[in-house]
């Protein structure tokens, strides 16, 4: 496995042609469904996008849509270890993450992203929810040490399916409205460990929200 180069935010064409070949693929196979488009921040607005983590597309889904710009991902370090995939996912704007170890390479590089106008993604959980379910989880610190460190609002996104994410279900991805710095509480000068876990929590907590709302939907 080669390593990453954290140093350098890359641009890749191959993601424009894989979004506009297999986007429509992925709406078919997933019959995916997009609700609250109109909380997508315009281009050139700076943000961070988050996601309760459901499976492996989790970011494939969310960044279909016309109007959402290429999103950088974290994806764990294991998967990187296949050239071809590790490819593939790299030149989708994967990078890689320890998960677990406090990997502060793929965080300041998350903040890196953001600083120079990109979009970040981020699964707040920190790994697959494994509840049959998919009932969001707890979150990690992760997003709103990002968003503090970059002055960066966070768009809250919730991937609903009835069971287990499969070919031929029904997905529905639902964007929920931008969470400013003041609203997560990390628009004071110094933050404590409490004021970044409460924001990453209140993050979850929307995402959670969007799900239930579209689970009790139906």
């Amino acid at each position: 496995m080669k390593d990453f180069d954290y140093s350098v935010v890359k641009h890749y064409k191959f993601y424009g042609f894989v979004k506009s070949v297999f986007g429509p693929v992925f709406r078919a196979l997933y019959r995916l469904k997009f609700k609250g488009l109109e909380n997508i921040p315009k281009s050139g607005e700076k943000y961070i996008v988050a996601i309760n983590h459901t499976c492996a597309l989790d970011p494939v889904f969310v960044a279909i849509p016309k109007n959402v710009p290429p999103l950088h991902f974290m994806a764990k370090i294991e998967l990187f270890k296949n050239p071809i995939v590790g490819w593939v996912i790299e030149h989708l704007y994967g990078f890689p993450v320890k998960r677990g170890k406090g990997d502060t390479s793929a965080i300041e590089y998350g903040e890196k992203i953001v600083r120079e106008g990109h979009i970040m993604a981020i699964c707040p959980e920190g790994k697959r929810v494994k509840d049959k379910d998919g009932v969001p989880q707890k979150a990690k610190s992760g997003v709103a040490v990002i968003a503090k460190a970059t002055n960066a609002p966070v768009l809250p996104v919730a991937i609903c399916c009835n069971g287990p994410i499969k070919a031929g279900k029904k997905v529905t991805v639902s964007y929920g409205k931008l969470l400013t710095l003041a609203e997560m509480g990390l628009d004071k000068e110094e933050c404590a460990a409490s004021d970044i876990k409460n924001a990453a929590n209140m993050v979850m907590d929307n995402i959670l929200a969007l799900w239930e709302a579209e689970r009790d939907a139906g």
